[in-house]
């Protein structure tokens, strides 16, 4: 099984309203949660996740419970100083790339994790780090091993 980095948006849309990667999202959150995908995530995912649903919803209590489930489901990483530096850099070479995707994809190349599961094209073309897209229904069974 490959490791994953998991981006935020694969669970905003699992729990988004209707979007056509609101199935596909729902499915590799169900495959993160029953130890299918090896799905990691950064400390910064819980507090992006937590924000955005409340920003959605209004529901602070839904919020922090959206974002436990996700650390209930993959192990967390901290973000140090290094993977800050590290993210600066990638924010500097990577045009599409914003400061807070930078620091998820710094955190997954500081921990040896060469894929990162997300619907965002601005991943692509980051060294040692390949974008697996949730609507990818073979690309995400290739992390699965199977």
């Amino acid at each position: 099984m490959r490791r994953c980095l998991v981006d935020t948006s694969v669970f905003v849309y699992a729990l988004g309203g209707e979007h056509p990667l609101r199935k596909p999202c729902k499915q590799v959150v169900r495959s993160l949660g029953g130890g299918e995908v090896a799905g990691e995530v950064s400390a910064d995912l819980l507090q992006e996740l937590a924000h955005q649903r409340h920003r959605r919803t209004g529901d602070r209590a839904g919020a922090a419970a959206a974002a436990r489930e996700a650390a209930q489901i993959c192990p967390i990483h901290d973000v140090t100083g290094e993977d800050a530096l590290r993210a600066l850099g990638l924010f500097e070479r990577h045009a599409r790339l914003d400061a807070r995707d930078a620091v998820f994809a710094a955190v997954a190349i500081g921990r040896g994790i060469d894929a990162i599961l997300s619907s965002d094209r601005a991943f692509d073309g980051i060294d040692g780090l390949d974008r697996v897209d949730p609507a990818d229904v073979q690309a995400v069974r290739a992390l699965a091993g199977a």
